[in-house]
Parts: structure tokens; sequence; C-alpha cells
């Protein structure tokens, strides 16, 4: 994957280590959890990595989310 990857951290509920969805210009962003170690963020951004090479991608957009999270 040669393009490069807009990423957010987020302070999230710690069972959400993290999630990829498309921006409105359709380029994959990757939210990871802020309250998550490094070692922990890494592996999730991996993780969420391969999703986006599949073309798993939440549903969901970013603001969406966050209006929902408490």
């Amino acid at each position: 994957m040669s393009e490069e990857i807009r990423t957010i951290l987020q302070n999230m509920p710690v069972s959400i280590h993290g999630f990829c969805f498309h921006d409105d210009d359709g380029q994959p962003v990757v939210v990871l959890n802020a309250r998550l170690s490094a070692e922990k963020r890494m592996k999730a951004y991996r993780h969420e990595l391969e999703h986006i090479e599949r073309g798993e991608m939440y549903d969901q957009t970013y603001n969406e989310y966050k209006e929902e999270t408490p």
C-alpha cells in the first residue's frame, strides 16, 4: 500500500482498539484508541491496514461515531 493513511488518535472505550473508514474524498482513515499503549496502537494500526487492503471498511463516518460515543 503506497498511499498515505490519515490516522486519528481518539480517546475511546478500551474495548475498542481502532476502526477504519473512507472520508468524504474516498480516502482511507484509521482511528486508533489514544488510551492504548504505543505497542497496542501499532498492533491495532496494522490490523486496520489489513481491513483497508481487503476493502473491509466501517460503514459509519467518524463524525457519526463521535456523536454516538458517550
